[in-house]
């Protein structure tokens, strides 16, 4: 995987990783407000599940939907199902609720098991 560069070369923001760099560059060019936001969500993130904690970004499409794109984070994580549930609505409630309205309805959270 590959470090998304569109956010910056510093040791936090190369914690977003992709397997389409290409793709999410692109969508974070066309998309710029989610440049910071994204920044922003590394220390509750990091909170919630630890900094070690890979988070692999992708575009989503919706084939039903012309022109439907966001932008989905995956948390891969190794907790049991119901800590990591727990984890990000932790998450959600302390932070990603108050700054869901700038996402624009272009960035979403999810878990994925390792």
């Amino acid at each position: 995987m590959t470090a998304v560069l569109a956010l910056g070369e510093t040791p936090e923001t190369a914690r977003y990783v992709t397997h389409d760099p290409a793709a999410v560059e692109a969508f974070l060019v066309r998309y710029p407000f989610l440049v910071p936001l994204l920044t922003e969500a590394l220390v509750p993130l990091g909170d919630a599940f630890g900094t070690d904690t890979p988070l692999v970004v992708a575009v989503e499409t919706d084939p039903e939907v012309a022109d439907w794109k966001e932008l989905r984070v995956t948390v891969e994580t190794t907790l049991p199902v119901d800590e990591a549930d727990r984890r990000l609505e932790a998450f959600a409630t302390t932070w990603w609720l108050a700054h869901l309205p700038r996402a624009q309805e272009k960035l979403f959270f999810t878990l994925a098991f390792v």
